[in-house]
């Protein structure tokens, strides 16, 4: 009995030694239990900042899925949280996976609508202690309203997404790649700093917001053909249309 008794000590030794090595916590583990409140399908409907209530920013309906204690955007996880709502205001928590960073803030559920105030500077450790972001310019308050069901495709009400800086030449008037994004669907696909702009799609552009609106009118996961000219040279670019940043459709940096 003494030897078993010693093996049920040393099983409970390893298993402590464990968790606080974080080797029980793999960012591939399966989804733990987030508070029932927050489960489902939400769909932004505002954000405010400086007290000034607008739309997601780059349009569109975006949604969050959430799944115990997880959030998915996109049809991607972009998010895992801790929350707790035994505070008052409830506290939440949201890890970003890409960029990293972890974003304190609080939320209330009333009804089927949700409000996340959070604070828009990551690892901050300033959480929000109201839903106002007046006078206060690094929070942001998300505004969310239940959906019955997630759509099929999970993509729909994304903003599409490129991913390259552009500006209009002051003095040739050329949309102009200033800088494509890393790890973005134009990188991806080969566009280039200095590479000139000439036609999105079917639509020759004049000017940088010209561009964004030809892309922002297709849909996330379509082939877009960008015309360029490339040291005095043309040739088609094909982009694979990706979704809007859920940090960027946040103001969150």
């Amino acid at each position: 009995m003494r030897r078993v008794s010693a093996m049920n000590l040393l099983a409970v030794g390893v298993c402590l030694a464990l968790l606080a090595s974080g080797a029980a916590s793999r960012p591939d583990d399966p989804p733990g239990k987030g508070p029932a409140e927050l489960q489902g399908c939400w769909k932004l409907v505002s954000i405010e900042a400086d007290g000034k209530t607008g739309d997601p920013v780059g349009g569109g309906q975006p949604r969050w899925i959430i799944k115990g204690d997880t959030v998915s955007y996109g049809g991607e996880e972009i998010i895992r949280f801790t929350a707790d709502p035994s505070t008052t205001p409830r506290v939440i928590d949201l890890k970003f996976r890409d960029p990293e960073g972890v974003y304190e803030g609080i939320y209330v559920v009333e009804k089927d609508t949700l409000k996340v105030c959070v604070n828009k500077r990551a690892d901050a450790k300033d959480r929000p202690g109201v839903f106002s972001t007046k006078d206060q310019a690094e929070w942001r308050l998300l505004v969310f309203e239940r959906e019955k069901a997630a759509p099929d495709n999970p993509t729909e009400g994304a903003t599409a997404f490129a991913g390259v800086q552009i500006r209009t030449d002051e003095e040739t008037k050329a949309v102009v790649v200033d800088l494509p994004i890393k790890g973005t669907p134009a990188e991806k696909a080969g566009l280039k700093k200095g590479d000139v702009i000439l036609k999105v799609g079917a639509k020759a552009v004049t000017d940088a917001e010209d561009t964004v609106k030809a892309v922002r009118q297709t849909k996330p996961g379509d082939k877009l053909e960008f015309r360029i000219s490339r040291d005095g040279k043309e040739q088609d670019i094909t982009v694979k249309v990706g979704v809007f940043p859920f940090h960027w459709v946040a103001g969150l940096g």
